[in-house]
């Protein structure tokens, strides 16, 4: 299981060939070369030789992407689009528009075509809405919270702002994104 939600952007070639190799893009990530077991095709020019720049400054873990999954897309409901980038850790397997690119359900991309709707959908994060999806999301899995206020949520937002940033510089790349 991958052990942190990083986010970095890729160019699209980069993303089908990773498609088409599965399991080599942890290693793509670590920037390295994979072990000569996992190789049987040559690596392209572009191989990265250190880490791709990315996110990874998140408190999501595997027990709360369920919550992120909730701030994105406003509830529970598994989707299809950009909002199901949270949904792969917990539901994987559900027929969402994602590139799989491993045969473990670790890492998975969307292509530069998909990235306007999730961009749409994290600059709708604000303050409000992370407070009440948290609200929502803490209730169903039985707990309340008394006196809770915006400034407890204002990570939720900063995170998503982070977030937001790497897919605005992808877009203006014409880049897709790998988690």
């Amino acid at each position: 299981m991958a052990l942190g939600f990083l986010v970095c952007a890729a160019p699209d070639s980069h993303v089908s060939w990773l498609r088409q190799h599965p399991g080599l893009v942890h290693a793509y990530l670590d920037g390295t070369a994979p072990p000569d077991s996992e190789m049987s095709p040559a690596l392209p020019d572009w191989w990265p030789r250190q880490p791709p720049e990315s996110h990874d400054a998140w408190d999501i873990n595997h027990r709360n992407t369920d919550l992120y999954h909730w701030i994105l897309n406003g509830g529970p409901g598994l989707v299809t689009g950009g909002g199901a980038i949270f949904q792969t850790w917990y539901e994987p397997d559900h027929s969402a528009s994602v590139v799989k690119l491993d045969e473990c359900n670790e890492r998975f991309a969307f292509h530069s075509g998909q990235i306007n709707e999730l961009a749409s959908l994290v600059a709708g994060v604000n303050i409000k809405s992370a407070l009440k999806a948290f609200i929502e999301w803490s209730e169903s899995q039985g707990r309340r919270y008394e006196n809770l206020n915006e400034s407890a949520c204002q990570s939720f937002v900063v995170e998503f702002k982070a977030l937001g940033d790497l897919l605005d510089a992808a877009m203006r790349k014409g880049y897709g994104i790998i988690w």
